[in-house]
């Protein structure tokens, strides 16, 4: 009995040694399958948003930095797919590119939910089936006012009635409204239709709008610093699942929820915030590649070199991993289908909704000068300096009849520009 035992014992600590020993192999297979595969592969950073953005700087940034701590080490190409809001990268994705793990994308993090929150639209895309691999930070959006309009917080918002400016029925400049309106008792009226944020931020100062919603915190302090050095805005709420440490005294979304069911539709629409810059890709992705992308995003999170050009570029880390991301998803997905219920109607109503009505008109004038960016140029309109500014993709800019960069506009200069009016942005700038 004794030897048996003996030989027992002798027994299983072999197999358990070969069980081991088998496991690590296997490891070391798909380590090694996975770095067949990308090795001189050229992987996509697909972005469901124009060049320029916050977005598209976030996927720009990750794509020079992530091919180094995946196996084969492969190369990345950012790809613009803007479009229906992010509908038509999001479609793509999940409908159309191919899934053996070589795209990585990026879109405004509400789009997820979409199909969601408005059941009728045509893309019908399960967010909780596709592969999930990271956030790069969280989201703290705040709704802002520009401080000369005299709305500086709910109170004065519920009072009298203001105008918040919005791409589309569907982006978070549109929806917040909505939901305040609903829960808050506030009288916003929205105006759809302007091309992306940097127009709306031009209608606010030039009083055609009192603000927006949906302008993150980071945003702000990396872009827009002046306007709080300046005391040019005041921010009435923010959303997300805590407060910005940096925003003690602006009301939180979730906690304006007068009921359980109320509260259960605010964490709906406050939840996605925390992967504020999502990276995903299409179902059906080989397990390993899963596992090896969603170890490499998180150590590209940590890569002195991509923290470097973080800083450099004033754009916050604080990542979330894949599987995080994929349960937050999924629990948003199996919201109670009362609450969704409730979240539809709201969003589905059209009240307070108008759309935006462009008059544009040209003037031949003579450039009395320009800022260092060229971003924005000086001339008379009539007996008045005003101003317009140039967008990289959104201005048209010619130079003796050839399109020309920005950059080679100067004071002096006789042009002919198409503008809606003065600090609006100009739609084209000929110049002799």
């Amino acid at each position: 009995m004794v030897q048996a035992r003996k030989a027992f014992k002798t027994l299983s600590i072999g197999t358990i040694g070969a069980a081991v020993s088998f496991a690590a192999s296997v490891a070391t297979a798909q380590a090694a399958s996975v770095a067949d595969f990308y090795k001189n592969k050229t992987m996509t950073v697909l972005v469901g948003s124009s060049v320029g953005g916050g977005y598209d700087q976030y996927g720009r940034l990750l794509g020079r930095h992530m091919g180094r701590h995946i196996p084969g080490r492969p190369n990345f190409i950012p790809k613009n797919m803007p479009g229906a809001g992010g509908l038509r990268a999001l479609n793509f994705v999940a409908n159309v590119a191919p899934r053996d793990g070589t795209i990585l994308a990026t879109l405004v993090r509400s789009t997820f939910f979409d199909p969601l929150m408005y059941p009728h639209k045509a893309v019908k895309v399960d967010s909780s089936k596709l592969t999930w691999y990271g956030s790069i930070n969280k989201e703290f959006p705040t709704c802002v006012t520009w401080r000369a309009s005299n709305f500086a917080n709910l109170d004065d918002l519920g009072k009298r009635v203001s105008i918040m400016g919005s791409t589309g029925p569907a982006a978070t400049g549109t929806i917040i409204p909505k939901i305040l309106n609903e829960i808050a008792g506030t009288k916003m009226r929205i105006i759809m239709g302007y091309p992306g944020s940097t127009q709306i931020h031009l209608a606010m100062e030039r009083g055609e709008v009192t603000g927006r919603c949906g302008l993150g915190w980071d945003s702000i302090i990396a872009r827009y610093g002046d306007w709080l050095k300046e005391k040019k805005i005041n921010m009435f709420v923010q959303w997300g699942l805590t407060k910005h440490p940096e925003l003690p005294d602006v009301p939180l979304f979730l906690d304006l929820g007068r009921d359980e069911k109320e509260k259960q539709m605010l964490y709906l629409l406050s939840a996605p915030n925390e992967m504020g810059r999502p990276f995903f890709g299409t179902p059906g992705v080989p397990e390993d590649r899963v596992k090896a992308l969603q170890v490499a995003f998180m150590e590209t999170m940590k890569d002195p070199k991509f923290l470097a050009e973080a800083r450099k570029l004033s754009v916050a880390v604080d990542p979330i991993s894949g599987p995080a991301a994929a349960e937050l998803v999924t629990g948003l997905w199996n919201t109670p289908k009362d609450v969704l219920a409730k979240a539809q109607t709201i969003l589905a109503s059209k009240k307070g909704l108008e759309r935006r009505k462009v008059s544009y008109r040209t003037v031949s004038a003579t450039l009395t000068k320009t800022n260092k960016k060229r971003s924005r140029i000086y001339f008379m309109d009539n007996t008045k300096e005003v101003s317009a500014s140039i967008g990289g993709r959104q201005t048209k800019v010619t130079v003796g009849g050839k399109k020309a960069p920005r950059k080679e506009l100067k004071k002096g200069m006789s042009c002919d520009i198409t503008y809606e009016g003065d600090k609006s942005l100009a739609k084209t700038v000929a110049c002799k």
